[in-house]
């Protein structure tokens, strides 16, 4: 399930950093695929997703004040198909959990 507790794994075991969980704040939205900006996610993932597509959002700020925001594209069966990092507003890492 992809919720604070994920987010504060993923923090630890990809970037090293722990997270305090009070401190993540966290929102869903529905995009269409033309509200997307390319740097976000690329043309070539985008088209492989659902249309519309639903990302839940998760922001913590580190205690360097490094922005860092996870973005994941939900499945109607609440799978997680997308991933975007993003770091001080750059996208930094994707993963792509769909063929």
């Amino acid at each position: 399930m992809i919720n604070v507790d994920w987010f504060a794994y993923k923090m630890k075991k990809v970037f090293r950093i722990d997270v305090e969980k009070k401190d993540v704040s966290f929102e869903a939205y529905e995009f269409e695929h033309e509200d997307i900006d390319d740097l976000i996610v690329p043309s070539e993932h985008l088209v492989k997703l659902p249309n519309p597509m639903l990302f839940k959002t998760f922001q913590y700020v580190d205690d360097k004040r490094n922005d860092w925001i996870a973005s994941v594209v939900l499945g109607n069966d609440g799978a997680n198909l997308y991933e975007v990092w993003i770091k001080n507003g750059k996208s930094i890492a994707y993963e792509m959990h769909i063929d």
